[in-house]
């Protein structure tokens, strides 16, 4: 069993979507791993045997215990039978009490499906008769992480603590960002910009509760809580600028 199971339609969408929970959760004692659904092949820049070091290395900076390549199409993600036996096999290997993925709503079609492929499979990996023949097992919640769509957060997770090392891991994928030195097409992650965007995104959701860097998450349905306090902390408290 892992506690949280992180979930990325390409290999570095766990890092630069979700890395910050993925490191609080580390540091707070609970097991980690993650699923690339492609091996991002398609990708404008970078070749398949870089993009694999990579997330071994990104990997490694999130202190994951495993990450694993579902070796789905990349630009063809689909939310069909065979997909979803695939990932259903994941889930009840794995039998994770969260899992982590994309917000069904996005403006690129492989994080959309990705999203209702994960919705979908962590429901019916629960039905004994459906999918691989392994003993079934549906994790309690799914929490979708947003991509460059806005959406209004369930949640957000303080991440300061944690921050320069999320960078890092975000900077294991090197071939796909910044790099002045390559003649390859540009994209908005290969932005001189986008580190820069990426802080001031994890800045703003930050100041939305109070602390210095936030990651922002929607959560489908409500959640049970014993004690509610906890979650109330005041977003006036402090002010970071």
């Amino acid at each position: 069993m892992v506690d949280a199971l992180f979930i990325g339609p390409h290999p570095d969408d766990i890092e630069i979507c979700s890395g910050g929970l993925a490191l609080s959760l580390r540091k707070q004692g609970y097991s980690t791993g993650g699923i690339d659904l492609t091996a991002g092949e398609m990708g404008t820049r970078g070749t398949p045997e870089q993009r694999h070091e990579e997330a071994k290395r990104g990997a490694e900076l999130l202190q994951l215990d495993f990450r694993e390549c579902l070796g789905l199409k990349d630009g063809h993600i689909q939310n069909d039978e065979q997909s979803r036996d695939l990932l259903i096999e994941v889930i009840r290997r794995h039998r994770p009490r969260l899992i982590v993925a994309p917000l069904p709503l996005d403006h690129h079609p492989d994080h959309s499906r990705a999203g209702q492929l994960v919705k979908e499979a962590r429901f019916l990996a629960g039905c004994a008769k459906i999918g691989p023949d392994l003993p079934p097992w549906r994790p309690g919640r799914v929490l979708f992480y947003p991509s460059r769509e806005i959406a209004v957060p369930s949640l957000v997770v303080d991440i300061t603590d944690v921050y320069d090392d999320m960078v890092r891991a975000i900077q294991a994928h090197a071939s796909q960002l910044y790099n002045p030195k390559s003649d390859e097409p540009l994209t908005s992650i290969a932005s001189e910009q986008f580190l820069q965007a990426q802080e001031a995104r994890n800045r703003f959701f930050g100041s939305q509760v109070g602390v210095r860097f936030g990651e922002p998450y929607v959560v489908e349905g409500p959640l049970a809580v014993s004690d509610p306090l906890p979650l109330v902390q005041d977003a006036g408290q402090s002010v970071f600028l």
